[in-house]
This record gives C-alpha cells, structure tokens and sequence, in this order.
C-alpha cells in the first residue's frame, strides 16, 4: 500500500464547509493528513480512515492549513482563495 503524499492531486468544483458531503471533501481530508494538517489522531478523519463528510474536525484542519500558508481570514472554509492556494501548493 502506497503512501499518500502532500502530493495528493484532488479537483474543487465548489466551497467546501461544515455539512458538506463527497469525493471531494474526502480528497482534501488526504490531502491535508499527507500535509502535515491532521484532521483527526485516531478514528474518523485519521489518515487512512478519511470521510467524506466536512465536520467540524476538517474544519479546524483546514483553518490551521490556510493559517500555515497565510490564507485569510483562516475560518476553515474551502472555497475559492482557499482553492488558489491549494493549486499554487499542489502543482509545484
């Protein structure tokens, strides 16, 4: 089994918050396991055991991740400055 790296390459075709569901908030739960921005220690969330439900604790990962790379305000909503960094990040 492979591991993901901060590498992992997902598609945003919309904004991601709490409530949202799908493939997509999966791919950035990776995404951000694989950066360094856990989602969860253990269970739901934890690396290897993603979701593909936008809680409260992808919420807070996300904040920390838009704070490490000076996206503001960094309230843990994924949407389109979030999305721009995250392309700018992921295509080098």
């Amino acid at each position: 089994m492979s591991e993901i790296s901060p590498s992992v390459q997902c598609t945003f075709t919309r904004s991601l918050t709490v409530g949202s569901t799908g493939t997509d908030v999966k791919c950035l739960q990776q995404y951000l396991n694989s950066a360094g921005f856990k989602v969860a220690a253990s269970g739901a969330g934890s690396p290897g055991n993603e979701t593909t439900y936008f809680g409260n604790l992808t919420k807070a990962a996300v904040a920390l991740w838009q704070a490490a790379n000076g996206v503001a305000p960094a309230l843990g909503y994924f949407g389109p400055i979030s999305q721009a960094k995250y392309s700018a990040i992921a295509s080098v």
